[in-house]
């Protein structure tokens, strides 16, 4: 593979040829250990949603309004960083042109105390979950917010797996997941105290995305399509 012309879209490109072409091989391939979990398909579809999802948004849209950075694309097509404001930036999730109604589920936790999501999702979010109220919310929810949510989540591995009833257990095969952001206070600037700390504040809440299997592969097409026909390629 030579050098990509625009690797904030090309790689997702490639990524979801990769799905498509190998699917079904990963569909035969089990864990030697827990072959009655399924295939590890989850693991193939997550692993090539990171770049999917996280490299346009590093390349393009986090560079708007910056100067030009050591990993920006964004002069690559004129209408990229414009594509981003207009979908990303402004109004609800559902007016994205890759949302999908009843596909995704969103709740937020904002007293204490906080779930570990390497223990799974607590019964009583599972039950949310499932609700309309949850998809609903998903439904309004500004868009940034929710890729916001969902990059966060794939970077500092905040993904949880869920079965067919949307609870976590070690003993089901996967069919949802779960992706989980913590939401931090700021750190104070005391004067008189030099320069500013570095770092993130106590953790404040948490955000979850929920969405299965099967709808986040469909996604995931929705989304590179809309990388590809929406002028942010155009000068590819």
């Amino acid at each position: 593979m030579g050098q990509p012309f625009h690797y904030g879209i090309n790689l997702p490109e490639r990524c979801l040829e990769l799905i498509d072409g190998l699917w079904d091989q990963a569909q035969n391939v089990y864990g030697n250990d827990r072959p009655e979990l399924g295939p590890l398909t989850s693991t193939f579809l997550i692993s090539m949603a990171m770049p999917i999802i996280n490299l346009p948004i590093e390349r393009i849209e986090r560079h708007i309004d910056r100067p030009t950075g050591y990993a920006d694309d964004r002069h690559i097509s004129e209408d990229a960083p414009q594509a981003f404001i207009d979908v990303i930036r402004k109004g609800p999730f559902a007016d994205a042109p890759f949302f999908e109604d009843a596909a995704w589920s969103f709740a937020t936790l904002r007293k204490e105390p906080f779930f570990n999501t390497a223990d799974g999702i607590p019964s009583n979010i599972a039950i949310y979950l499932d609700g309309d109220e949850a998809r609903k919310a998903a439904r309004n929810m500004p868009a940034s917010q929710w890729i916001s949510i969902l990059r966060n989540a794939l970077a500092h591995g905040g993904v949880a797996y869920l079965d067919a009833d949307g609870k976590s257990g070690h003993d089901s095969p996967v069919k949802m997941y779960a992706f989980v952001s913590g939401k931090y206070g700021r750190l104070e600037c005391k004067n008189g105290e030099g320069k500013c700390p570095v770092g993130l504040g106590d953790l404040e809440g948490l955000n979850i995305l929920r969405i299965t299997e099967d709808d986040f592969r469909g996604f995931l097409k929705k989304w590179v399509d809309w990388l590809r026909t929406s002028n942010i390629a155009a000068n590819v």
